[in-house]
């Protein structure tokens, strides 16, 4: 019997588990819950869209979700003439995990912000004094070759609705 296949076939399975040891940790690392990052007092990129520019109020606060390519950005807007106390939550939907957890008062016609860099999260808004939530999710879709701008709109009565500007190019 010839020793040296089986020798190497044993050989060829330890390097396989080496490199799963060292590989795999390393591959799981960076497949969880991007690095978030919020700022009390926010400089905007001026880059809005033109139906947006200069319409509401600057964001009291900007998030922003760490990642590779293109930002998506994402105003809650308080279409309302008194102040209104929202909740927003930001879902990783890949890890299942909740990585924004925000109750923010928003003046008349105030504004939060979202920078999300990557799909595969789920945006949900909740009035506070309705109990009403809207939930925006984003997805590959809003990371093509077109230019996007969403926005999540809660009006006086509490209602929650939300949309998607976009440039029409073809990809």
């Amino acid at each position: 019997m010839n020793v040296r296949p089986l020798l190497a076939v044993f050989l060829v399975i330890c390097a396989g588990i080496v490199a799963s040891v060292f590989l795999f940790p390393t591959l799981s690392y960076l497949s969880g819950p991007p690095d978030v990052t919020i700022f009390d007092t926010p400089t905007t990129d001026p880059s809005v869209p033109a139906p947006y520019q200069g319409t509401k109020a600057e964001p009291t606060t900007v998030i922003q979700v760490d990642g590779a390519g293109e930002t998506l950005p994402i105003q809650i807007w308080n279409d309302s003439p008194r102040n209104r106390t929202v909740s927003v939550e930001l879902i990783h939907n890949e890890s299942n995990s909740s990585l924004v957890t925000q109750r923010e008062t928003l003046p008349p016609n105030g504004t939060l912000r979202l920078e999300i860099r990557s799909p595969g999260y789920l945006l949900k808004v909740t009035d506070e004094s309705t109990q009403t939530t809207g939930t925006y999710p984003v997805t590959t879709d809003h990371f093509d070759c077109n230019s996007r701008f969403a926005e999540v709109r809660i009006d006086g009565n509490g209602n929650i609705d939300s949309g998607t500007v976009s440039t029409t190019m073809g990809c």
